[in-house]
């Protein structure tokens, strides 16, 4: 089996991929650039192809979801610690999805979402037009059976990805249910991979949940990065931007991977921070007292 790249191991700001940087952090980020010689800085929290960094925990979760596409598993999950990667898998696998074979859409779960929101949202994503405000169930999943159905007729599959899948209750979990049971005597229809953060797993041990729990055939667990992985995370980063990776010396890493506990958007976080008290400090050589 071919292994795709993942991008990076750090989730998205945003959905659009926004960093939402302030002007202030920006100015931060361009003196550390300049004074430690970076073509970009290194340690944004952005989705940039190049800054994949490739970990066995990773690879081994999208290796898995991609399995649940191409042999038709109805619902897969992926669970991790905030700031570990889930949405940025996410987002490999929506843009690595062969549009010929398949018709990705992504649905962002939100607090308190119903199954009437959920149907809504993935309806919008299909571009089902205008559905009437106060529509019952059965309106709303008549139009996305037929759009399944047509997909289907043209030789390709409906792959939902719903991202933040903790934030869904007992009912909007039972519409995922109903969802996964659109098949054919030979195959499924759907496939459906659920991102959440590990607090799900939780929720899906009470017995309401056990129906769906036990659809989930297809499981995997991102981890944050170890202190090894840390230290070639950092490394490999400032290769790519162009820079030095001995800035940091050896001290710096093991006391970054302690207060950042392996999670690469604390990594980032911390990083970015020390590139700056050093570049403010005219320092040419980072160690953990410039850790903030």
């Amino acid at each position: 089996m071919d292994h795709h790249p993942i991008i990076d191991v750090t989730d998205l700001t945003d959905a659009r991929g926004r960093s939402g940087a302030t002007p202030a952090f920006e100015e931060r980020s361009a003196l550390a650039v300049k004074h430690f010689a970076f073509r970009e800085n290194p340690f944004l929290d952005s989705v940039n192809p190049q800054y994949f960094f490739r970990t066995e925990a990773h690879e081994d979760a999208y290796i898995k979801m991609k399995k649940c596409i191409d042999e038709h598993v109805a619902v897969g999950l992926t669970t991790a610690l905030s700031g570990t990667g889930k949405t940025l898998l996410t987002q490999i696998l929506l843009t690595e999805l062969d549009p010929r074979r398949h018709e990705p859409v992504l649905v962002l779960a939100y607090p308190g979402m119903t199954k009437t929101g959920l149907l809504r949202e993935l309806a919008a994503e299909l571009e089902l037009g205008p559905l009437p405000p106060r529509a019952p169930i059965h309106m709303l999943m008549g139009p996305i059976q037929e759009r399944i159905a047509d997909l289907y007729q043209a030789g390709r599959k409906l792959i939902v990805i719903i991202d933040e899948c903790h934030f869904l209750g007992v009912d909007a979990l039972q519409m995922v249910r109903t969802l996964s049971n659109v098949e054919l005597p030979e195959r499924k229809l759907v496939t459906i991979l659920l991102f959440g953060e590990d607090s799900f797993l939780d929720k899906m041990h009470r017995p309401q949940y056990a129906s769906i729990f036990n659809r989930m055939f297809v499981r995997a667990r991102l981890r944050p990065l170890d202190a090894a992985e840390t230290e070639q995370y950092i490394k490999f980063r400032c290769l790519v931007s162009g820079g030095n990776p001995g800035i940091f010396r050896p001290d710096f890493h093991p006391r970054c991977h302690a207060l950042s506990g392996g999670v690469p958007r604390e990594v980032n976080r911390l990083c970015h921070g020390a590139l700056f008290e050093a570049a403010r400090a005219g320092a040419r050589h980072i160690g953990p007292e410039f850790l903030r």
